[in-house]
């Protein structure tokens, strides 16, 4: 596993974070769901 700081500007991160938030409230009570959305994590 190579981890690296990201701008989160790059297509593949930013399809990974939203896939993972997509599938929090698919899978999850939504008061269970403590991810930030991209826009949220760039502030």
């Amino acid at each position: 596993m190579d981890i690296k700081i990201d701008d989160l500007n790059g297509g593949e991160v930013v399809q990974l974070l939203k896939e993972h938030l997509e599938d929090m409230y698919a899978t999850s009570p939504s008061e269970s769901v403590h991810a930030l959305d991209v826009s949220a994590l760039k502030v």
